[in-house]
């Protein structure tokens, strides 16, 4: 633990259900680890899993971005968090540059984030149920597939019309996010020359920077 301390908080965060570590199985080995504590009255150090005291974020890009609306810590404060996403560099997911992120799988993130501390091995270590019983967990199961298979969801396609002329689409004149683009001019013939050439840097498969 000494290395561990002196390096970061040993205090972990756990996120899991990016578009990478994500799949039926890899959700069901995670919820299999949280349903063992759950059994023996155990909650989460950590925000994960709602039935454990975690917290269930929209089905978008979130904190695998940076977009995250993260208020457990101050901008500036040092924490630990440990996510089965695919990127940990700098402020990738709070856009807190004190924030140390660790990358492992769903079902490790789970470990860590139900015992509270980076320096928990799952193998080998126990946990303390509230009535003072001590457990081990044990490794985790998981469906490949759902066995009544995936739910079809809602059908929200709505077919464009053959003919959109009379369409309108209203945006607020004081959005901040979005704006109507006008049509370009149309060509008068001419080559455009001496222009200055706009490049733009993107990051990470043209990702917006974390925080943005």
């Amino acid at each position: 633990m000494t290395v561990i301390e002196d390096f970061v908080p040993p205090h972990v965060e756990g996120l899991i259900g990016s578009c990478t570590n994500s799949s039926y199985e890899d959700m069901g080995r995670a919820a299999s680890l949280a349903k063992q504590a759950l059994d023996k009255g155990l909650k989460c150090k950590a925000q994960i899993l709602s039935d454990v005291g975690g917290v269930v974020l929209a089905n978008a890009c979130g904190p695998c971005i940076g977009q995250w609306d993260r208020r457990d810590v101050k901008k500036g404060e040092k924490n630990t968090i440990v996510t089965s996403f695919n990127r940990n560099f700098t402020a990738r997911n709070d856009a807190n540059p004190a924030t140390h992120a660790f990358v492992t799988s769903p079902e490790i993130v789970t470990a860590l984030a139900i015992a509270g501390t980076l320096d928990f091995n799952p193998e080998t270590d126990y946990l303390t149920a509230p009535n003072g019983e001590k457990f081990k967990l044990v490794p985790p199961t998981g469906d490949e597939l759902p066995a009544r298979d995936f739910d079809p969801g809602q059908d929200t396609y709505q077919h464009p019309p053959s003919d959109g002329t009379s369409l309108t689409v209203d945006v607020s004149p004081q959005s901040n996010r979005l704006q109507l683009l006008e049509p370009f001019d149309n060509w008068n013939g001419n080559d455009l020359e001496d222009m200055v050439v706009l490049i733009k840097v993107g990051l990470l498969e043209n990702q917006p920077p974390a925080g943005v």
